[in-house]
């Protein structure tokens, strides 16, 4: 349908085309955006030709040198203009690009998480990539504004994180997962599902100092509050519907036992997580409120921590150790 509207604005006269091009793009909205870039395309060659004709008319005299002449050459060098327009000049290229970076830059911050975060494949083997889409440092749900993904990072070597297989990574945090679990009266299962996914099984996690690992397994920022180790990391942050490229610093630990424990002080020290840990019997209702409080934007976060916590590679490997 975009392709016969496109066809159709060539007609210099057919003003309803522009109308039915409106009403397509809700349809194909990247073809729509290339048809406007070069709609802008026609408009500046309408202005490139019209000044052309001007500069021509302290020369011209004579019986073509009329109003109703006039009249015909702009007509004609509109429709010429349209013809022309998409055809190598490049600007209809530079408009697109300027519509695709502002159209993304007024998308709402859930949105432009929930497009980037990877969709798990909850099979057998779940992969997932992390992606730190909500300021976890405030006391105010909803109010975030960082879209933050942290650079592409190589897969984590032996010096940064010590898992191998998702059956080492379970083995590894399974007792920790226990402690800091036991404090807040939720199943161990189910933070260990959560810092599966935050981390990928532990192979994406936020590198420390020193070609360390952070040991954060759940990728809390550092907020004014926070007196202890700290890991820098770019991030996107949208303020004013624009996209910027800043440093943000996350928190670091000595141990997964420490991020394990200080994950859960950080959920009693936030009020907006009161619900959740109301709700810390039911693992299910646990993870929904927690989504729900704000602590990620991708509102598949508790289907994609619950389809790990309930995977049968999950639980067979969790059932060797209980």
């Amino acid at each position: 349908m975009i392709d016969k509207i496109a066809n159709d604005a060539r007609v210099y006269t057919d003003i309803q085309s522009l109308e039915r091009l409106r009403y397509a793009s809700n349809k194909n909205p990247d073809m729509a955006k290339k048809e406007v870039a070069q709609q802008f395309e026609s408009m500046m060659m309408q202005i490139v030709l019209r000044s052309m004709r001007d500069a021509n008319k302290a020369f011209s005299s004579g019986l073509l040198d009329n109003d109703q002449m006039d009249f015909y050459q702009d007509m004609l060098d509109k429709q010429l203009s349209m013809l022309t327009s998409g055809n190598g000049t490049g600007f209809a290229q530079m408009v697109e690009t300027n519509i695709n970076q502002q159209y993304k830059a007024q998308q709402p911050a859930a949105d432009l998480i929930a497009n980037q975060r990877a969709e798990a494949a909850m099979h057998e083997n779940i992969h997932v990539k992390p992606l730190f889409d909500i300021d976890r440092t405030s006391n105010n749900p909803g109010s975030a504004t960082i879209v933050s993904k942290y650079e592409k990072l190589p897969p984590a070597s032996h010096k940064q994180t010590p898992f191998n297989s998702q059956d080492e990574f379970v083995k590894t945090l399974w007792s920790a997962a226990k402690s800091a679990a036991k404090s807040i009266g939720v199943d161990p299962k189910i933070l260990l599902a959560q810092a599966a996914l935050e981390t990928n099984w532990g192979k994406k996690i936020l590198p420390g100092n020193h070609e360390q690992s952070s040991f954060n397994l759940f990728n809390i920022k550092a907020d004014p509050s926070w007196n202890k180790q700290t890991t820098l990391m770019s991030t996107l942050e949208q303020k004013d519907g624009i996209l910027t490229r800043e440093k943000a610093a996350f928190r670091s630990y000595d141990s997964f036992i420490d991020s394990f424990h200080d994950y859960v002080q950080f959920l009693k020290q936030n009020s907006r997580y009161s619900d959740a840990l109301n709700k810390a019997s039911d693992p299910h209702r646990f993870i929904q409120a927690l989504q729900e409080a704000g602590f990620a934007t991708d509102k598949n976060y508790a289907d994609k921590i619950l389809k790990i916590f309930s995977s049968h590679t999950f639980k067979a490997i969790v059932a060797k150790l209980e």
